[in-house]
C-alpha cells in the first residue's frame, strides 16, 4: 500500500513539474515577466488538481492544461501567438471564478431548495423558515411495559390534552429541569407511570 502511494505521488509530482516547465515557457513567450510567469502554471495546474479532487469542471481544467502544454511545444507566431496570449490572460480570472464563485452559487441554490419542515410546497418559492422544536423527551426503555394490564390513575375527563403536555414539556425545559416521566408526573400530580404515558403522548 505504501509503495502504491509512493508511485502515485511520484508520478503526480513528475507530471506537475513537466507541466509547470512547459507552461512557464509559454507564459514567458506570451509576454509575462520573469516574476509573474511562474504564477501562471501554478494557478493552472493546481486548478486541475482541485477540480479532479472535487469532481467539478474536470473536463474544462484538463483540456485547458493539455491545450497550454501543446501550445508550449508548437512554434507560435502572428495570429496564433496573439490567440494563445489572449487565452493565457483570460485563464487566471476564469480559474478564480470556477474555484470560488461558481461553487458558492451552486451551494446557495442547493440551500434554497430545502423545504420548510412540514410544507414541501415552499421548497422553491419561499425561504426556509426555522420552526421551534420541542426538546427531545427522555423516554425509558420499559415505557411500553406500563401499558400492559394497567389502568390510568386519572379519570378520562381530567386527563390533559397533548397540547397541554407539550406546553408542560416546554415549561420544564425552559426552567432547566430534565424532561422525564417523573418530572411530567410531578407537574400534573400523577404517578410516574402516568407521567411516562403523558410524555409518550407528547412525543
Amino acid at each position: 500500500m505504501k509503495m502504491n502511494s509512493l508511485l502515485k505521488y511520484s508520478a503526480l509530482f513528475a507530471a506537475m513539474y513537466l507541466s509547470y516547465s512547459a507552461e512557464l515557457h509559454l507564459a514567458l513567450a506570451c509576454g509575462f515577466s520573469t516574476y509573474t510567469a511562474p504564477a501562471f502554471p501554478v494557478a493552472l495546474d493546481l486548478f486541475m488538481v482541485w477540480s479532479i479532487r472535487e469532481r467539478r469542471t474536470v473536463a474544462a481544467s484538463v483540456l485547458a492544461v493539455v491545450a497550454f502544454n501543446v501550445a508550449a511545444h508548437v512554434p507560435l507566431s502572428g495570429r496564433w501567438l496573439m490567440a494563445v496570449t489572449v487565452a493565457a490572460a483570460v485563464a487566471p480570472p476564469l480559474v478564480v471564478w470556477a474555484m470560488h464563485v461558481r461553487p458558492r452559487v451552486r451551494a446557495s441554490e442547493g440551500r434554497s431548495a430545502i423545504p420548510a419542515e412540514g410544507n414541501p410546497s415552499e421548497a422553491v418559492n419561499g425561504p426556509h423558515v426555522a420552526t421551534e422544536r420541542l426538546p427531545e423527551p427522555v423516554i425509558p426503555d420499559d415505557l411500553w411495559q406500563d401499558f400492559e394490564c394497567s389502568a390510568p390513575d386519572v379519570a378520562d375527563n381530567d386527563r390533559p390534552t397533548p397540547d397541554d403536555i407539550r406546553s408542560a414539556v416546554t415549561a420544564l425545559a425552559a426552567s432547566g429541569d430534565r424532561v422525564t416521566g417523573a418530572s411530567i408526573a410531578r407537574h400534573f400530580g400523577v404517578s410516574e407511570r402516568t407521567g411516562r404515558r403523558y410524555l409518550a403522548m407528547a412525543a
